[in-house]
């Protein structure tokens, strides 16, 4: 039986904290668009980006947020991280257009389907609840559980010894090149997702017929 893995954000789920909060934080704060802006700058020390990278790793968001407030004391925007965990299921703005066909079609020509990602074991299990063709994923490695994240071999080693697949018979999809490139290292075949009708090519190449 052939199997495909999916990375989530980006590839199954749109998933986008930076616009989804930006009413939430405008509203929020005398200065919320300011805010909300130094919150989301990628080259902060300790902003949004640096901690969602340790949640991922599988720091606890209790811990995070009160570090987050620690950096940030007397700030107005101290209350940011906090303010996000509240509403974080505002990150979600559905799958991939096209997505959830795919992974209906795959799985009823008898594709296996699995999941890996960097993600947090609590956003894994909301989007599942959310969206019926989440669940049609046999199993997900998470990144926060497992505490080690893509593209580190180990967690490509830990999903391929769960999931019990042979690596050339397993196709592993991700839109981060780097990624794609420690799949590759591991064994697994692998591309780079670029959009629905272009993973149907790729693995219609790689011998998955639909």
């Amino acid at each position: 039986m052939p199997n495909v893995i999916f990375d989530f954000c980006d590839v199954l789920l749109q998933w986008d904290p930076k616009g989804g909060t930006y009413d939430l934080f405008a509203d929020g704060f005398p200065d919320g668009v300011k805010v909300w802006r130094d919150f989301y700058d990628e080259d902060a020390d300790f902003g949004f980006w640096h901690y969602d990278g340790l949640l991922d790793a599988g720091l606890d968001e209790g811990e995070a947020a009160q570090d987050y407030r620690a950096h940030h004391r007397g700030e107005e925007g101290e209350g940011a991280f906090d303010l996000y965990l509240e509403h974080r299921d505002l990150a979600f703005r559905g799958m991939i257009p096209g997505m959830d066909t795919l992974l209906e079609t795959l799985h009823t020509r008898g594709v296996a389907l699995w999941g890996l990602t960097n993600f947090t074991d609590d956003a894994v299990k909301y989007v599942q609840s959310k969206y019926p063709a989440m669940r049609l994923l046999n199993d997900v490695v998470v990144s926060s559980v497992e505490r080690v994240k893509k593209p580190d071999r180990r967690i490509y080693e830990i999903a391929i010894k769960r999931f019990g697949v042979d690596p050339a018979r397993t196709v592993f999809i991700d839109d981060k090149p780097w990624n794609v490139d420690g799949a590759r290292e591991s064994g697994l075949r692998s591309f780079v997702f670029v959009n629905a009708m272009d993973a149907r090519s790729q693995l219609a190449k790689a011998g998955i017929r639909f």
